[in-house]
């Protein structure tokens, strides 16, 4: 009898999931450096052939990376101080000094922020000069991206008054972005604005170095494109035509989500809504600009919040909550047609977040792009059977949990008597559930469980990996405190069973690069 070979339309591989904030490192936060190149070998090691990541795009005051202050530039926090000691535009100790007082288990994010731009500073005064202090041959003096421009002014201009949103700023001119104002302040804070492009070059020339790193080692990088941008952002002061807004400039509508299993009352984002009628007009190319550099960012991008492309929750400006929004639709397939057009391809590396409440015309959309959507598990044991490990199919990716959930062995110290012994059952484990720990037969069992699906891609967060509770959660959807925070610690990933993890790989067909 003849073997028949399976043919799949993906290669089935795997991935970790970790934020780079994450990572373990002595300046209080993860870094585009050392320790990204140390996880990456871990990667490898273990077998697996994705990293997925949280945006890493300029984070406002809520730090949270779903609330971008720019759609493009990178977050300054994530550059590495390290390379600037050696170009010689800081001393070993001022490198020293920058790593004082920071915790190796979470992020202070004032402090490291606050120490972090004064180290920079302090390098970008270094730099070689001329006697009217004209910088001499720079290398960074090249980089000049499109958006960088705008993104430049509207940080200085924001430093000047403070670090206040844009819509706070004394200046009426500036504030409504008159085109003589901005010229004005473009030509007298040229010198200021040269900073700024100083630490988005550090930030690119890191960043690549990472990928190029992770290409070597065969692994491909996840990024993550939020839906939304932040109110206080660069998009929302020089574009405001692009969002729903009266004529004076301000927002009509916010952004947001129904009430659902993570938030009883929903959850009010307050990123301003699109103006899909204008983008439809301007083919939407403001989108397509976006997904191209993003997709020059990173290897794959996963859209988050897919069902805002069907239709979104929009609420009035002033609701105090999100229970008084309605559905509203969205662009749809005319959108992801002008991108594709754009690209000159129909078979785009994006993957759709297609959680939540989602129905029957979301599923569409996500058919007609073809984009893989996306599995949880612990849904899976919460009701929604689509979720279930034996359901899954290949045209997905996979997760024990995501960001937004909170860790699986805190999951199952939620879940009643009845159902955690159904889901223990179900993953065929026996023995003491609630031990933790990055040698955790329970956790290995979970792993085995969604490795054995027929998901084309299967992600573990690092917590789960690594066997933490409920203190270790990234995200809790619907709350503004306490999340973003958590790092690993600098023996973590020595901890994990590398060779288990590479034996998994291996028996469920998914050594394969993505």
């Amino acid at each position: 009898m003849e073997n028949t070979k399976i043919v799949h339309k993906y290669p089935r591989s795997s991935g970790v999931l970790l934020p780079v904030s994450m990572l373990y490192g002595p300046f209080g936060i993860g870094l585009l450096g050392t320790e990204a190149m140390e996880f990456i070998d871990f990667l490898h090691d273990a077998g697996f052939h994705a990293w997925q990541v949280l945006p890493i795009e300029h984070t406002g005051v809520s730090y949270s990376p779903y609330k971008c202050i720019s759609a493009f530039a990178g977050e300054p926090m994530l550059v590495d101080p390290r390379p600037l000691c050696q170009m010689g535009l800081i001393t070993e100790e001022e490198l020293e000094e920058r790593a004082l007082g920071t915790c190796d288990d979470h992020v202070n994010y004032g402090l490291v922020r606050d120490k972090h731009r004064m180290l920079l500073r302090i390098a970008y005064s270094r730099l070689a000069r001329s006697e009217d202090g004209t910088i001499i041959d720079g290398p960074h003096c090249s980089f000049n991206p499109p958006w960088f421009d705008t993104y430049g002014l509207y940080k200085v201009i924001k430093h000047s008054f403070g670090e206040t949103p844009w819509y706070e700023w004394p200046d009426e001119k500036l504030r409504a972005y008159d085109e003589d104002a901005i010229k004005k302040a473009k030509e007298d804070l040229s010198g200021e604005i040269d900073f700024y492009r100083f630490v988005q070059w550090q930030f690119h020339e890191q960043w690549r170095k990472v990928k190029d790193y992770a290409a070597l080692r065969e692994i491909s990088i996840i990024g993550d494109m939020p839906f939304y941008v932040s109110e206080d952002s660069v998009e929302a002061w020089s574009s405001r035509n692009l969002f729903d807004t009266d004529k004076e400039g301000n927002f009509l509508t916010v952004a947001g989500a129904p009430p659902d299993y993570f938030s009883p009352k929903g959850q009010h984002w307050g990123n301003p809504i699109y103006n899909w009628k204008l983008m439809k007009k301007n083919n939407y190319d403001w989108w397509v600009r976006r997904v191209q550099a993003a997709l020059a960012r990173y290897d794959y991008v996963r859209l988050d919040h897919f069902r805002g492309f069907e239709s979104y929750w929009s609420i009035p400006a002033d609701a105090p909550d999100a229970t008084s929004g309605k559905w509203v639709v969205g662009p749809g397939m005319a959108l992801f047609n002008a991108i594709e057009s754009a690209l000159g391809s129909k078979d785009i590396p994006l993957i759709a977040e297609d959680l939540g409440d989602t129905h029957g015309n979301v599923d569409k959309l996500l058919k007609d792009t073809g984009f893989r959507g996306m599995r949880v598990l612990q849904f899976g044991f919460l009701g929604d059977e689509k979720h279930l490990p034996h359901c899954i199919t290949e045209d997905c990716v996979a997760y024990t949990g995501t960001h937004d959930n909170t860790t699986l062995l805190a999951w199952l110290y939620e879940l009643s008597a009845e159902d955690r012994e159904h889901a223990l059952f179900y993953t065929g484990f026996k023995g003491d559930w609630s031990a933790g720990g990055p040698h955790s037969a329970g956790m290995k069992a979970w792993a085995r469980a969604l490795f054995a699906t027929a998901a084309s891609l299967a992600i573990l967060p690092i917590q789960d990996m690594l066997g933490y509770g409920v203190d270790t959660r990234t995200n809790t959807p619907g709350t503004k405190e306490g999340n973003w925070r958590f790092r690993i610690r600098g023996n973590a990933l020595r901890e994990i069973d590398a060779g288990f993890y590479r034996s998994l790989n291996k028996v469920t067909f998914r050594d394969n690069a993505i």
